[in-house]
């Protein structure tokens, strides 16, 4: 089995890549939760009281818990993810830096993320979507999900910033190769397929 997952902001078009993708390289596709209703009222918990330390760890925990348990005792196959448990050490290190004082409950959250990497499925390549986070913001909101409005526009340039930043160190530990492409107005799905067959992940 090999498992790609697609990482990157909100907004930035990774729900719509992941079919299109898996068509091209005869994967099979993986997808977040959106149509989850405790996805949506955790979410919207959050992004309606963003200074609620717990609001946001409930959100994060049920989401670490969902995409963990997404990935265990899978079929036969290859995979395409929408994300992996290597976001949430993105997303857990994002919300603890903004907050005041972050709480020992939440602090002790990203070391639990580590734990379970212990028997998480091994992540055979990272495809990171690079965009501005003006166009990820815009493509948030045309996409019109009521949990994601009050999401801002800060928010969206911190989870950028810290992808950046934080990404291929977390590719570095797990031994996972990262393939960097740029998905602003023009993305192209060959590229990308071109790029991984380039780099034998595919």
């Amino acid at each position: 089995m090999r498992l790609i997952a697609i990482e990157g902001n909100i907004g930035v078009g990774k729900s719509t890549l992941l079919p299109k993708l898996a068509e091209a390289i005869g994967y099979k596709q993986l997808q977040e939760p959106v149509d989850d209703p405790t996805f949506d009222r955790l979410l919207k918990g959050f992004t309606e009281n963003p200074n609620d330390t717990k609001a946001r760890l409930k959100f994060q925990r049920y989401i670490t818990k969902t995409r963990y348990e997404q990935l265990q005792d899978l079929p036969d196959g290859n995979y395409i993810i929408e994300r992996s448990l290597y976001s949430d050490l993105v997303f857990s290190q994002v919300n603890m830096l903004s907050m005041e004082r972050p709480t020992g409950e939440y602090l002790s959250y990203y070391y639990d993320i580590i734990a379970l990497m212990d028997t998480y499925p091994k992540i055979d390549a990272v495809v990171y979507l690079k965009a501005d986070p003006s166009t990820s913001y815009k493509r948030m909101l045309g996409r019109g999900r009521a949990a994601e409005a009050g999401t801002p526009l800060s928010y969206i340039e911190d989870l950028e910033a810290y992808h950046q930043a934080a990404l291929p160190q977390i590719c570095r530990q797990f031994d996972t190769p990262l393939v960097e492409m740029y998905w602003d107005w023009n993305p192209s799905v060959q590229t990308l397929v071109t790029e991984l067959i380039k780099k034998e992940i595919v």
